[in-house]
């Protein structure tokens, strides 16, 4: 998956030394951390946002945290639990502050305007098409989740990270994570099968 592409490799623990260099003030560190997580953090901003301006901002903003808090972290979470978690609860937080209705967006998937589609088979059209439908059919489903449930369904479907993982980063405990990603799905699965058959 998408998600899973944007996730940085830390097989030394490169991480963690970079979150220790921030920690003395070394804004290579941070500049260093930047180029490895800000397609993680405005992934996820953007999926519990719904909103690319507030993902942009919530981005910048976790950035600053994470250069403001690095001293919090002291090894207890893995560095990419760590970062993840500041930068959920900054979006929710700026969301929250902000106090803004989702706006209609496209998932990058289907995010293609009609004058950019290349001239193709009738068949590669339909397909295309296809997928833009289905794209803004879960987009629109996802977005009828709670903000919380928005960040453990992008979490666990599209970064592909594990119930554990996903405990330290939203700080909910794991038993609840699996009630809520159950009552996500049943949720998601309803508002899909009502969204098709309306369109139908």
């Amino acid at each position: 998956m998408e998600g899973q592409e944007n996730r940085p490799v830390d097989p030394e623990g490169e991480d963690a030394a970079l979150l220790r260099r921030c920690q003395r003030g070394d804004e290579q560190a941070l500049a260093e951390l930047v180029r490895r997580y800000q397609g993680m953090i405005y992934g996820v901003a953007l999926r519990v946002s719904g909103d690319p301006a507030l993902a942009e901002e919530a981005t910048v903003d976790a950035f600053y945290k994470i250069w403001r808090k690095a001293r919090q972290w002291r090894g207890e979470t893995s560095p990419d639990a760590w970062i993840c978690r500041t930068a959920v609860r900054t979006v929710m937080d700026l969301r929250r502050s902000r106090q803004r209705w989702w706006k209609r967006t496209e998932m990058a998937a289907g995010n293609v305007e009609a004058e950019q589609i290349v001239p193709e088979p009738a068949d590669d059209l339909m397909v295309d098409e296809q997928r833009r439908l289905s794209a803004n059919l879960l987009d629109r489903a996802i977005r009828s989740l709670g903000e919380t449930d928005r960040a453990l369904v992008h979490l666990y479907y599209f970064e592909e990270r594990g119930l554990k993982e996903i405990e330290a980063i939203l700080d909910v405990p794991h038993a609840t994570l699996k009630m809520r990603l159950t009552r996500a799905r049943q949720k998601l699965r309803l508002v899909l099968e009502k969204e098709q058959h309306e369109d139908t």
